[in-house]
């Protein structure tokens, strides 16, 4: 049974390493997003002043928002380009393999305890066969009175 605790441990580790591995993946990767959704949302003002200096006929002004806003969205794409390209490092391969190997192993050994139990509960049967056959038989009729003074005296003697 302690092999299989330890088994069950190195599980839970890998789990939890897995778990943490993933959570960081997943806040870089908002992290990232948010970053791409500001520069959108700083380009998308620079359009708008843009298009102000453009109606009020300030061309150098409107040139100056639009290539602000140009940049901002160039800027908008690297990060969106890093969150699509984060991917399980060779560590956390290594532990998924580990957690695989630890799981196919507390599977055999619970499957092994588990056909443990179904041999003692098949021999749990067969005693209880025998014990009502032995009670209900022929020899058994003849014990069946003579039984409940053997077990008396047998506590009997005990004392």
């Amino acid at each position: 049974m302690n092999e299989l605790m330890m088994k069950l441990r190195i599980l839970a580790r890998a789990e939890i390493t897995l778990f943490r591995a993933d959570a960081q993946r997943r806040g870089n990767q908002a992290l990232f997003a948010a970053i791409s959704i500001g520069c959108i949302f700083v380009g998308l003002i620079f359009v708008n002043a843009g298009l102000f200096f453009l109606l009020t006929e300030s061309e150098i002004d409107s040139r100056a928002a639009f290539i602000l806003a140009g940049g901002n969205f160039g800027l908008a794409i690297i990060p969106f380009l890093l969150r699509r390209q984060a991917k399980a490092g060779p560590e956390e391969l290594m532990v998924r393999e580990i957690r695989d190997m630890a799981a196919d192993e507390v599977t055999k050994d619970l499957n092994a305890v588990a056909d443990e139990v179904a041999a003692v509960g098949s021999g749990i049967r067969q005693l209880k066969a025998g014990v009502s056959s032995f009670s209900g038989g022929g020899l058994g009729g003849a014990l069946g009175p003579v039984l409940p003074i053997i077990i008396d005296l047998l506590k009997k003697s005990r004392k």
